[in-house]
């Protein structure tokens, strides 16, 4: 209930990021990495070559039922969320006990990084959660049940995550490491037996869309994305340390200062938000660091072998794939990449606690139930300093709500050849408008091709604001190039965000010469 409450105030405050809305491009267009033609229609398989069209399969069900809109492409995002805690919960409970369970869900439901990531999902991250954790549920009914069906099942909700994003082999490489380590006849003893064939045909049932690309595209996936280097583990050691400590998203997703035009509270919620932060102040930061430097103490002091086995296997497997990601160029220096590590270090702390609290007498278990509870409310403030950041402040450029005016401003040029100049918007519109548009991004343009666009009669630019700008010099680049042409900028409205900040620029170029 918490993580929904909290979850629910954040949604409709910031507008869409260009990757939280990027299923729109195999959506609405033919811009995909791969695709098969079934029945006369072209069928997305992979949006990107280690992204795959899952969740553009699963959105062309919910618009048919609801428009785009904040509600309806975040509330599933949510929804998904909840039954991450859920399992989270079934699978705790089932190595490590209740109470185990209790720490684990009271930490994960209400992590700040977890629930902005899930609730805004631009990594996508909520689908890789829900399937791995779902996973490990399953795995453990056929570990405690037996019946191979559950193993097929747990297997075939990997592979799905595998096709949904190829970066959920760090997860899943670091889980094989894991139980090779800590559990390592049991491990030989299930891979030379027929289970270990029933799990393979399961996982490539679920990624059989990557595998079918990747077959076509001479191992795309791998060979594009997977370039070794250690020059940037310092700084993604210093990401990894901004998610433990819960400010890493700040400036990414909250404006820096107030709004010209303050925005009021609109709900119970955002009043009490807004209350909690004047008298308790702002909390931009959690212990998570300490929990997890006290439960590692713990481990060496207090655990039975069972108990300690376990705390290995999260350990490893949340080193190993935390390492995957560190050692390969363009990955694991965004919070998006960090937080698939999740929900292991939350177990990790929630397991080691609940087994210290077993082996303490009365008062010591008192104490650490009053730790569990003092981390689980400085979660809540470091959120809660989320939100009410974005009730006062509203959201960065990257994440302005000022899009969805933006696709109103524009109905009138809809059948025009649209423009658009910078980063962070095109997905946004394409979704809206469910690929009627004609855009055509020059953010990344050569010079020739931007004098090409130029030319064209009835086009519409739109661009951020100079001090808005994602793509620096962009606008100036256009500007620079137009006036060589014999162009000038003709404006035709200026388009502000909620709180008033003028964001988006709609003009013409036309000839002056």
């Amino acid at each position: 209930m918490i993580f929904a409450l909290l979850s629910l105030a954040l949604l409709p405050l910031p507008g869409f990021e260009d990757d939280e809305v990027y299923f729109s491009v195999p959506l609405y267009s033919n811009v995909v990495a791969y695709s098969k033609r079934l029945f006369g229609h072209a069928i997305p398989l992979m949006a990107v070559n280690y992204y795959g069209a899952l969740k553009a399969w699963i959105y062309a069900m919910i618009f048919s039922i609801a428009p785009p809109s904040r509600w309806s492409v975040r509330l599933p995002m949510v929804i998904a969320g909840v039954a991450t805690i859920w399992l989270t919960w079934e699978w705790v409970r089932r190595i490590a006990g209740p109470r185990a369970a209790a720490f684990t869900v009271a930490l994960l439901a209400t992590d700040s990084i977890f629930i902005l990531t899930n609730t805004f999902d631009w990594g996508p991250v909520a689908l890789q959660h829900l399937l791995f954790v779902g996973g490990l549920v399953f795995l453990q009914f056929w570990l405690q049940r037996g019946g191979r069906r559950w193993l097929a099942l747990a297997f075939f909700l990997w592979g799905l995550g595998l096709w949904d994003k190829a970066l959920m082999i760090w997860d899943l490489g670091g889980l094989a490491v894991a139980a090779f380590c800590v559990y390592p006849r049991e491990s030989w003893r299930a891979l030379r037996s027929k289970s270990a064939r029933i799990a393979a045909v399961a996982l490539v049932a679920g990624a059989l869309p990557l595998i079918v690309f990747n077959a076509a595209r001479h191992g795309a996936t791998a060979v594009s994305n997977t370039h070794l280097s250690l020059a940037s583990v310092p700084d993604k050691i210093a990401e990894l340390k901004a998610v433990c400590r819960g400010d890493v998203l700040f400036d990414t997703i909250v404006a820096a200062t107030p709004a010209p035009i303050p925005r009021e509270p609109a709900t119970l919620i955002e009043r009490v938000s807004l209350a909690w932060n004047d008298q308790l102040g702002p909390h931009r930061t959690r212990p998570f660091v300490f929990a997890l430097v006290l439960a590692g103490i713990g481990c060496l002091f207090l655990f039975r072998r069972q108990q300690g086995r376990i705390l290995a296997l999260l350990a490893i497997a949340s080193v190993v794939a935390w390492l995957q990601m560190a050692a390969n160029v363009g990955t694991g220096g965004a919070a998006h990449h960090v937080i698939l590590i999740w929900p292991l270090p939350c177990a990790f702390i929630g397991i080691a606690l609940a087994g210290a609290s077993e082996r303490l007498p009365k008062y010591g278990r008192w104490a650490v139930a009053a730790l569990v509870a003092w981390l689980t409310v400085a979660n809540i403030l470091n959120t809660n300093t989320y939100l009410a950041s974005l009730i006062r402040n509203g959201a960065t450029t990257q994440w302005t709500d000022a899009s969805e005016r933006l696709a109103g401003a524009i109905s009138h040029y809809r059948n025009d050849p649209i423009v658009t100049v910078d980063w962070g918007y095109v997905n946004a519109l394409r979704m809206f408008y469910g690929g009627e548009l004609h855009l055509t991004p020059i953010n990344e343009a050569t010079p020739d091709q931007i004098a090409a666009v130029i030319t064209q009669s009835n086009a519409i630019f739109i661009e951020h604001t100079d001090d808005n700008q994602l793509f620096p010099g962009v606008n100036e680049r256009l500007r620079a190039i137009a006036a060589g042409l014999g162009y000038s900028e003709q404006s035709l409205r200026t388009v502000h965000d909620d709180e008033g900040r003028p964001v988006f620029e709609i003009f013409r170029l036309t000839k002056t010469r």
